[in-house]
């Protein structure tokens, strides 16, 4: 296992979505069990974290734009710049929502109208599906505008229902959202499906092993997350009355998988705070113990090794990496006993005898 190779693809505009997702979803299934009595704007300080995080990293990003022109010029500059303000947009957007929906919801939702509440959803939706055609067009990756794009219908369909405009199931509610899932499902199959003709072919070990880890991920993010919106259906509905804090527990899974899935799946903007570049190396640079520490791989030996090594065992091999030009190895022996070899000194031979 190389930790280099680990952090080397880390995403950490996900990275940070997911971490304050986690807490807020297990925040509201504790609230609605009733296990605590918490308000709705303590409930969404991880939330209002990330909304702060997200404005500060695009702040400083402008003014390291404004004040060094001469970065304008680098590769895809003006591509993330553009990327970042309209990421920037949409969580603006999705503030308002927030603060709406908590407002609302402290009040008994009697103050206001729901369909006001979801009004910032309504105006980011059309905006996220222009963004995706702008990612396209330029070779973006937008997750949050596609997700925004592609659940305007639940939006819409699950504020009327709060408002009693409609009386629907939940079930029947739920319908664009059961055809929006049916997308990850099929990248399930696919991703199954090209595992196991890799693992029949010839390609590189590190192929094969790319794809097992992105289908077992695919696997853990939409089963949890499709059990969770079949159980938080039915429950609304009145045909089960399991407890809230069972019923989040595949989405807390689904965020976990996500989460871990952040240290491999690339991407993310170098202009966030103004780095302008890979997050990993930028930790690198400001902490030079991390060369050392942070990027060790480890070795595991075969049956082979062993038996070719005799007593002594390589346990790890620790490299460093970085823009050093060393290379630091140490080989750990299972027994504790250090390995000998003969040192044979070198004869020089003048003349012959």
């Amino acid at each position: 296992m190389d930790l280099k190779e680990v952090f080397k693809d880390f995403n950490p505009s996900k990275f940070a979505f997911f971490i304050c997702l986690l807490p807020l979803s297990i925040l509201v299934s504790l609230r609605l069990n009733g296990d605590i009595d918490w308000s709705m704007w303590i409930l969404f300080i991880p939330m209002w974290f990330l909304n702060m995080f997200v404005v500060i990293g695009a702040i400083v990003g402008s003014v390291v734009w404004c004040r060094h022109p001469e970065y304008r010029v680098e590769q895809n500059g003006y591509t993330d710049y553009k990327a970042m303000l309209i990421t920037v947009g949409m969580h603006l957007l999705l503030l308002m929502f927030e603060l709406l929906l908590c407002d609302n919801v402290e009040a008994g939702g009697q103050k206001n109208m729901w369909i006001l509440v979801f009004t910032p959803l309504f105006f980011a939706s059309p905006v996220a599906v222009a963004a995706c055609i702008w990612g396209f067009k330029h070779d973006r990756s937008l997750e949050l505008e596609v997700i925004l794009s592609m659940n305007i219908l639940l939006f819409i369909f699950v504020a009327l229902q709060l408002d009693g405009i409609i009386k629907w199931d939940w079930a029947a509610v739920f319908i664009p959202l059961w055809i929006v899932m049916c997308l990850p499902s099929i990248a399930v199959l696919y991703y199954f499906v090209w595992t196991l003709i890799f693992f029949r072919s010839t390609y590189p070990e590190s192929d094969r092993r790319s794809h097992l880890v992105m289908a077992c991920t695919w696997i853990l993010v939409v089963i949890p997350l499709l059990t969770f919106q079949v159980l938080l259906a039915y429950r609304l509905d009145g045909y089960n009355s399991i407890p809230w804090s069972n019923i989040f527990i595949p989405l807390h899974i689904s965020i976990l998988a996500l989460i871990i899935g952040t240290f491999g799946s690339k991407g993310g903007n170098k202009w966030w705070f103004g780095i302008r570049v890979d997050f990993c190396q930028f930790m690198l640079n400001q902490c030079p113990f991390m060369r050392l520490y942070g990027n060790v791989s480890y070795k595991f030996p075969t049956d082979e090794e062993r038996r070719q090594d005799g007593d002594t065992v390589p346990y790890t091999n620790s490299h460093l990496y970085g823009t050093s030009r060393k290379d630091v190895s140490k080989d750990i022996h299972a027994d504790g006993h250090a390995k000998f070899e003969t040192v044979v000194p070198v004869v020089s031979i003048d003349s012959p005898d």
